[in-house]
């Protein structure tokens, strides 16, 4: 607007701003683009200068900054809210949250979405009691685990993740765990882009810790799935072999998809919930995923919500891994 001040008006300068954020972040031009240009990079940057005049994305990054959660609720809620969920469902979980003093060898850190998204319930319940069933040493920082940072990179706000990692490194630091766990591709993301937590600690996802620790089940399933990548853990993280190799050891035959986005990143949900749709709906007409008998699996709590907000039944994987660790009962698993 500055070179051209008579050509481009405020609701043209405001259409481009909001066209800045139709995007969800896949990576995918990257991958087939032969030029060394960092089209992700160039978009975050272009995001920071306009992220103000879209008001959704700027109290995200609000919420973020004054109560370290992408929600804006009150940073204690991550504690109280697990301690409701599940009481009565996990065996000495209280144990498991972290105070002053405690030690562990791995930490769960649960991220935002799946911290404090009753969607996520029934996943992080699996999660917590596969924990127990292998004997993992671990805590969950509760309250005391502030977002990883991953909004704000995507909003173009990379600065104003540093007092989020200065607190988080120090808690890690604290506990002295050797392995950080999490289940959320973008927290994975942050956590080796944006975390400073050692040589000696590993920052591993979810399925990368069941896969190491897991060789055998007793109950293997026998089923079939069409496997979805998330975006983030294939493309950023470059997790394609354990997912599988877990799903395998399990007793689950892998349909593959094509890796494709879902349109669950990059806070499209938030910036155009019509376009993140209409993602959805071609990959529900491509992979002919409508009346179709086998479910979807998954492990990124956003592609998860994305397909069950459009009406395709998905698992997260930690729900089947489950189910194959328990001794046969003769029951059904329940979504």
């Amino acid at each position: 607007k500055d070179v051209y001040p008579d050509e481009i008006d405020d609701e043209m300068l405001g259409e481009f701003s909001k066209s800045l954020f139709d995007c969800t972040c896949c990576g995918r031009c990257q991958e087939i683009c032969s030029s060394d240009v960092s089209v992700l990079d160039l978009y975050k940057s272009l995001r920071s200068r306009v992220v103000e005049d879209i008001p959704s994305l700027e109290k995200i990054e609000e919420n973020i900054c004054e109560q370290n959660n992408i929600f804006g609720l009150e940073n204690e809620w991550r504690l109280e809210t697990l301690e409701m969920s599940f009481e009565g469902k996990v065996p000495n979980l209280n144990d498991r949250f972290y105070k002053e003093g405690k030690k562990a060898k791995v930490i769960f850190f649960l991220g935002c979405l799946m911290n404090l998204r009753s969607s996520q319930a029934k996943i992080l319940e699996a999660i917590f009691q596969i924990f127990e069933i292998l004997e993992i040493d671990y805590l969950i920082l509760g309250g005391e685990e502030f977002c990883c940072g991953h909004p704000l990179d995507l909003l173009g706000e990379t600065e104003k993740v540093s007092s989020l990692r200065e607190h988080n490194n120090e808690i890690f630091r604290k506990i002295g765990a050797e392995i950080i766990v999490t289940d959320c591709p973008g927290c994975l993301e942050a956590l080796h882009e944006f975390h400073e937590v050692g040589e000696n600690v590993r920052i591993l996802h979810l399925t990368e810790l069941l896969d190491e620790r897991i060789e055998e089940v007793p109950n293997p399933l026998d089923i079939t799935l069409k496997y979805h990548d998330p975006c983030e853990l294939f493309r950023n993280n470059k997790v394609l072999e354990a997912p599988r190799s877990l799903l395998k050891k399990i007793g689950v035959k892998v349909v593959e998809m094509e890796p494709s986005c879902c349109g669950g990143g990059g806070v499209l949900r938030v910036s155009n919930e019509d376009l993140a749709k209409e993602i959805m709906d071609q990959r529900k007409e491509k992979e002919k995923l409508e009346n179709e008998p086998i479910d979807v699996v998954t492990c990124c709590p956003s592609c998860y919500e994305q397909y069950q907000q459009n009406g395709i039944t998905t698992w997260d994987i930690a729900q089947w891994v489950l189910k194959a660790l328990k001794e046969p009962t003769g029951g059904e698993t329940e979504e």
